[in-house]
């Protein structure tokens, strides 16, 4: 009978053991299951499409050095230009009247600059100029930047707009200015001014500066970002879904841009050519109205949003000098890496 008992024990022991097993295994399958199925689905983005012409002002951080008065290296120094000045005597620089407060409390003959070049903070020592009983830089700055440019899309779950497809740059020297503070402004007034044989064509319009509708301090090489003060803000189309790179096709395609008379409306362009490795497409206007409107692609529809099979799909960003139907797009998951 005993010999039964431990048999009968052993049986159910070897189950539990086994029924264990099993309800372990099959735990850890339905987990890997639920992971392989949340990693393998993509989640869907979606954001409002815009395409509003805004006016654009910024103050840098620093003061950018854009030329000098004289080739004298005295007042010169290591300096060149491009250079952002970022403090003196290691007091912050904010823009050129810092520059002047600071020099006429110092009253110094020489100063230490820190300055920014090329992402590396570096500092040299140079002499001042004494005119008129003030003393100065031997050097011209730039400490704030306005200019018109082109809304890309809004994220409502951030409050978050992307802008203009490209970096605000120093229109002389070319270089990705850094932003302190800067500002988005309604516009009105809009003409639209097409190529010639001298000039790039450009939008001009007036700038409403007493009336900011947004704000941002981010300015990379890919656009800018900000939050609006009015989540309200002019969404006159659906939620539109985000497409990756992977889903841009050559072929049809559409820009979103404001009209004459002020209204989003969609222009057909095709995509010509995708290059993935630098982040962009190249695109060509095919509408005959946005043609007669703009005669192609002008400064400031840079960040005109890009729409292929119903989703976002990249940011207008430059156009060719030779041939103002075409120009380039940055993929629109590029610009959101922002």
């Amino acid at each position: 009978m005993k010999k039964i008992n431990k048999l009968g024990l052993s049986i159910f022991l070897i189950f539990i053991t086994l029924f264990s097993m099993e309800m372990t295994l099959k735990n850890k399958y339905e987990k890997s299951l639920e992971t392989f199925q949340q990693n393998s689905i993509p989640k869907k983005e979606y954001v409002y499409p815009l395409g509003n012409i805004i006016g654009i002002k910024a103050d840098t951080d620093g003061a950018l050095v854009i030329g000098f008065e004289e080739e004298d290296i005295e007042y010169i120094g290591g300096l060149k230009i491009g250079d952002n000045i970022i403090s003196i005597e290691n007091k912050k620089i904010n823009n050129s009247k810092d520059i002047t407060n600071i020099l006429n409390d110092l009253c110094l003959d020489e100063v230490n600059i820190g300055f920014e070049r090329n992402n590396m903070i570096e500092n040299v020592k140079i002499k001042t100029k004494k005119e008129n009983n003030k003393y100065k830089l031997g050097l011209w700055v730039r400490d704030k930047i306005s200019g018109i440019g082109t809304l890309t899309c809004y994220n409502p779950i951030t409050n978050e707009f992307y802008a203009i497809g490209h970096g605000i740059c120093d229109m002389d020297t070319e270089k990705l200015l850094k932003i302190r503070e800067g500002n988005i402004y309604g516009t009105s007034n809009i003409e639209i001014y097409k190529k010639n044989k001298k000039n790039i064509g450009q939008i001009k319009a007036v700038i409403d500066y007493n009336n900011s509708v947004g704000h941002f301090s981010i300015n990379s090489k890919n656009g800018i970002k900000g939050d609006f003060y009015n989540i309200n803000y002019n969404f006159n189309l659906p939620l539109i879904e985000i497409g990756k790179r992977d889903e841009v096709k050559i072929g049809d395609a559409y820009i979103l841009f404001q009209s004459k008379e002020g209204n989003i409306e969609p222009y057909k362009i095709k995509i010509e050519k995708i290059l993935k490795e630098e982040n962009n497409m190249l695109i060509k206007v095919s509408d005959n109205e946005l043609i007669e409107y703009t005669g192609g692609i002008v400064k400031g529809m840079s960040g005109a949003p890009i729409i292929q099979n119903n989703k976002l799909i990249g940011s207008l960003t430059y156009v060719f000098k030779h041939n103002s139907k075409k120009g380039y797009g940055i993929f629109i998951d590029e610009m959101l890496k922002l």
